[in-house]
């Protein structure tokens, strides 16, 4: 597949992930299958498959209406005739959300759009495809949680200070893929280019001047109001009078490049190369503007903070990388060995403005030409026997990294041993992991809630995580009536293996503390009913164990398990056309699900419904 990633060498934290909905298929490589991905390999991959061309005139249309005024469109329509293939799809979704916002009369909602063409051209053993993706978004989105107090109140109003928060966000992809096949050789070629272009304009100081002895931070505010201040609670609440400062998190993301893979088939060996040389970069450009909020509860219009421009933490980052790695699978009757070996080349350089200019023309001379690289080789080794035909022993070891800029890499040792069963209408299997991180690192964000530069990286130190993961299915059948039931969970401890502090990200660290923003346990239980007359339904649980938005884990940074249940039902008239219900939440839970900056509480979603039709054609 192509690297999807905004810059995954610049900018690691960078999120940008592609519409799940559009996809054909997903697939999860983890273990030592990770070494053929990368850079960051230390915990898999997904690789999402879009929708390929059809070799017969075909399309499908999906539809769905639902609360909120929620809308979603899938449709796509392509074939095949002689050596010229043709596709195109549209995904369109939107909905006005299903928060409120203080005081105000707006939306808390969505719009994305997503486009995809492909054209694709074959002639005997080869074939040539042109990709290119068009997508945007908007979406009225605020980093904003809610203190303790307001939580109680009412979970899902925002506070009036977060009206004129806004994600607007682009991405673009153009790729030209070759496909060949010359003797015992696969091989395939990629030329590719992403464009990712994001301005989320969002409350950065809820209190810029620090006035009734509060500070400025967001997460400072929902702090003291956690803590008791009645000052910072009334701040939140829009009846004390303050100055409220938005920031401009406007940036331009670019990965490019070109990759080739080859394989082959031989004897007892299936063996893949890879080899990829790349360009990615982070191009910010970011400013200010506040507003005046009042004891009214009101908000004056935008306006310049200052006197003039104020330029913030302006910056270009660059990174080159050349990377290649080998994986050789050998089959030997019943045991399958799968042996890779992975590098990773990088130099980057970084170039920063002053704050406060209008352009970017006054460097930091801390920052000039500044330049890091990073060199680093990993491998991986994977173990399968064939016990019988429906049983396999699995083990693994590999070696994964992330790369950080400016900075060491994030590097750990990892294992897992388990089975797989398979038997016809039930399957088991049970897997036992552990990561052991040399190197734990932790990228600021404005999420995080830190007193931290957005994108700086600051090192956990040595981490351990271990755990236990078990998926299971049966499908019980009687009277023309098949009942699938699934399991899967996941129970996870990991922990800080040394001490330290770090104010501005990680805080104070004690060997045994837990790792933020991991889950005890997670569990998925679905059970499901088909009938002959093509009725179908499924009720799905999902809990969540506890966690926390920081390692100290203070009162209010603690996340309580939460859970919630789904109902689906859906009506097959025939093998292209069908009908279906979504009920999502149904006892309309409101527990807290995340803090974010790491005091302010977030719910779960609400109850929804939704209907839909889907009709292949």
């Amino acid at each position: 597949g192509i690297l999807i990633a905004p810059a995954p060498y610049t900018s690691a934290a960078a999120y940008y992930f592609p519409t799940p909905g559009r996809m054909n298929a997903v697939e999860v490589l983890k273990g030592p299958a990770a070494i053929s991905q990368g850079p960051s390999t230390v915990g898999g991959a997904i690789n999402l498959v879009s929708t390929p061309i059809p070799e017969l005139p075909s399309g499908k249309i999906v539809q769905e209406f639902g609360d909120n005024n929620m809308s979603r469109t899938h449709a796509f329509y392509g074939g095949t005739s002689g050596n010229v293939g043709a596709l195109i799809e549209t995904h369109e979704h939107s909905s006005d959300g299903f928060d409120s916002i203080a005081g105000m009369n707006r939306d808390t909602g969505f719009n994305k759009s997503d486009l995809m063409a492909k054209l694709r051209y074959s002639w005997g053993d080869h074939e040539v495809t042109l990709k290119i993706i068009e997508a945007d978004e908007t979406s009225e989105q605020t980093y904003v949680g809610l203190s303790q107090l307001s939580f109680q109140r009412d979970p899902r109003k925002r506070y009036g200070m977060s009206q004129y928060d806004e994600m607007a966000n682009e991405a673009n992809q153009k790729a030209l893929i070759y496909k060949s096949r010359i003797g015992i050789l696969d091989i395939i070629a990629t030329s590719w280019t992403n464009d990712y272009h994001r301005d989320w304009f969002k409350v950065d100081k809820a209190n810029t001047l620090k006035a009734h002895g509060i500070a400025d931070g967001v997460d400072d505010v929902i702090a003291a109001a956690n803590l008791g201040s009645k000052d910072a609670q009334e701040i939140l609440d829009g009846i004390k009078a303050v100055q409220v400062q938005l920031k401009h998190n406007n940036r331009y993301y670019r990965n490019e490049g070109m990759q080739l893979q080859a394989s082959a088939n031989f004897s007892h060996h299936e063996i893949t190369f890879g080899l990829r040389d790349m360009k990615d970069a982070e191009s910010r450009y970011q400013w200010y503007e506040c507003f005046d909020q009042t004891s009214a509860s009101k908000n004056s219009a935008l306006y310049a903070c200052g006197s003039g421009y104020s330029g913030t933490n302006n910056r270009l980052r660059e990174t080159m990388a050349t990377s290649f790695f080998i994986q050789d699978t050998l089959t030997l009757g019943k045991v399958a060995i799968t042996v890779g070996q992975r590098s990773e080349e990088y130099r980057q350089v970084e170039n920063r403005w002053l704050d406060g200019m209008a352009s970017r023309n006054i460097q930091d001379s801390n920052y000039s030409n500044k330049k890091s690289r990073g060199d680093y080789r990993t491998s991986g080794l994977g173990i399968t026997y064939s016990a019988n035909n429906n049983l396999k022993l699995i083990a693994g070891f590999h070696e994964g990294m992330s790369p950080v800029f400016n900075g060491d890499a994030e590097e750990a040792d990892n294992l897992e041993l388990g089975f797989r069963y398979n038997n016809n209408l039930t399957a088991l299997e049970i897997i036992y992991f552990s990561s052991d991180y040399q190197n734990l690192v932790g990228t600021c964000s404005n999420s995080s809630g830190g007193n931290c530069e957005a994108g700086a990286s600051f090192s956990g130190g040595e981490v351990d995580v271990s755990g236990l993961e078990m998926t299971s299915s049966w499908v019980f059948e009687g009277n023309n009536i098949s009942y699938p039931i699934s399991i899967a969970f996941t129970s996870t401890k990991a922990t800080f293996n040394n001490s330290f502090s770090n104010d501005d990200y990680w805080g104070t660290v004690m060997t045994g503390d837990d790792v933020p923003y991991i889950p005890s346990s997670v569990l998925a239980i679905q059970a499901g009913v088909i009938t002959e007359s093509g009725w179908s339904g499924y009720l799905r649980l999902l809990d969540h164990g506890g966690a926390c938005s920081s390692a100290a884990c203070g009162t209010h940074e603690r996340i309580g398990p939460y859970n919630f249940l789904d109902l689906t039902l859906r009506k097959a008239f025939n093998n292209n056309f069908d009908v279906y219900g979504v009920i999502e939440n149904i006892m309309n839970n409101e527990d807290i699900a995340s803090r974010a900056p790491k005091n302010g509480a977030r719910s779960q979603k609400p109850k929804t419904f939704k209907i839909g039709f889907s009709y292949n054609f």
